[in-house]
């Protein structure tokens, strides 16, 4: 979520939470690498064991939102919903980030973002305008429609699109 809750235990007990039997450490370091979580957390003084405070009191908000995502990637559930889960993080995070996730196999991505660049990649992008569906269709046959998703497309990469012509 972007609003992320974490609580008053150790990164790992975050990150573990709700998988049962979670005793493989392997796991957690795997899923905090795919995060991106992996480096801050080794420049802890205890690692993976550092007590953080409740909803991560004490770290960043992009800190707080890859562990959650590591929390989510070490359970390896079949169907996996990120709600606008990467909105703290910068662009070359988000990126590596989504090349893990277009990575898992037998997984189904639901991903919900404001970021065109969080979605570009998926198989179906559904827009939606006050509650309903108002677009639907991949990133190229909604870019050549010019409609809602192209109009919020050029709001985030217009002026980038401009410089780059010039």
């Amino acid at each position: 979520m972007q609003d992320v809750f974490l609580f008053s235990d150790t990164i790992n007990e975050n990150i573990v939470l709700g998988k049962k039997n979670a005793t493989d450490s392997a796991t957690v370091r795997r899923a905090s690498k795919d995060a991106q979580a992996s480096e801050f957390i080794e420049r802890m003084e205890s690692k993976y064991e550092t007590v953080i405070g409740e909803r991560g009191v004490g770290l960043s908000g992009g800190q707080k939102q890859r562990i959650s995502i590591a929390r989510a990637l070490s359970k390896n559930d079949p169907i996996l919903v990120m709600d606008d889960s990467t909105s703290a993080l910068d662009m070359e995070t988000e990126h590596m980030i989504q090349e893990t996730l277009e990575k898992l196999q037998n997984t189904t991505k639901i991903i919900i973002a404001h970021r065109i660049s969080a979605v570009r990649h998926a198989d179906e992008i559904l827009m939606l305008e006050n509650g309903s569906i108002a677009e639907r269709g991949t990133h190229e046959s909604l870019l050549a429609k010019k409609g809602l998703y192209y109009e919020t497309y050029m709001a985030q990469y217009g002026d980038n699109l401009v410089e780059q012509e010039v």
